[in-house]
């Protein structure tokens, strides 16, 4: 497979600081020869902000924006577009570079990211992220990028949740998302929680972008970032979820996003997220 690595190095307009660190740090430790390895013929480019002042706002649709150019030129190339973000909000530039009316989303998460600015308590962009997506909020700046459109709610399916503020839940359910949580996956297997679903969105979708945050994972086992709460699913029910992911959809793009390194002195997390990237990108 044509890979095209694209790396957006940013953690809230903040360049290579905390999680935008972590993505330099999968390449720093051998992601492209890792890949190649698999048999994959591999790129790796980075976008940078090109403004002078720094504002998270400002900067992180800045990026999306460019990402959006960036994922559509890899798609014409016929690249996988494999992105590596410090925020999750990329996931709004791929949508935009993706350009499918009917694009699936699935997205593996500890948190809902699921907040506006009239429910958030922290003021983070990036717990806004899914949001931006459905079309909640941010709606001016999100149709800035090339080519976006919201996901109808629908086509949403989030997977591993864990730690939900006050009411994304309400809000979920009033847009139509999907939410399997972790205490779902946990009362049964993976693939009994999620088949079902999966197999409905496949039905109405074109395609799917994979999402995830790496604090979908056990936290003890896993280090991701700061914010990640206890609990989490194991290495191996995420991949057998990537498996099943690919059974049932056509998977055109991922993007791996929110991994600090300093949270990670064992590296177990890194290594992992080279298993999960080789999992989305093996061919069966």
């Amino acid at each position: 497979m044509n890979v095209q690595v694209i790396q957006v190095p940013y953690d809230s307009g903040n360049s290579s600081l905390r999680m935008g660190r972590g993505v330099e740090h999968f390449v720093d430790y051998g992601l492209s020869q890792i890949l190649q390895a698999d048999g994959h013929q591999v790129s790796v480019e980075s976008i940078e902000s090109q403004t002078k002042f720094r504002a998270e706002i400002q900067t992180q649709f800045e990026l999306y924006r460019s990402l959006a150019e960036r994922v559509a030129v890899a798609r014409q190339e016929n690249m996988f577009p494999l992105i590596l973000s410090g925020n999750c909000g990329a996931t709004l530039g791929v949508i935009g570079g993706t350009n499918k009316k009917r694009l699936g989303l699935i997205w593996l998460d500890a948190h809902g990211d699921f907040n506006t600015p009239e429910t958030t308590t922290s003021g983070f962009l990036d717990g806004m992220g899914l949001a931006i997506v459905a079309g909640l909020c941010w709606k001016p700046l999100a149709l800035s990028i090339l080519n976006f459109s919201p996901i109808v709610g629908e086509n949403i399916l989030h997977i591993g949740g864990r730690d939900f503020d006050s009411q994304e839940r309400k809000l979920f359910e009033q847009a139509g998302v999907l939410v399997i949580d972790e205490t779902a996956i946990r009362q049964t297997n993976i693939r009994d929680a999620l088949e079902q679903a999966i197999r409905h969105l496949s039905f109405k979708t074109e395609e799917a972008h994979l999402h995830i945050d790496l604090d979908v994972l056990d936290s003890k086992e896993n280090p991701s970032n700061e914010y990640a709460p206890e609990g989490g699913l194991s290495v191996e029910q995420v991949l057998e979820a990537i498996d099943l992911i690919k059974e049932k959809l056509k998977l055109t793009s991922a993007s791996i996003a929110a991994y600090d390194p300093e949270c990670d002195p064992e590296q177990k997390t890194l290594n992992a997220g080279f298993k999960l990237m080789r999992s989305i990108l093996k061919i069966y």
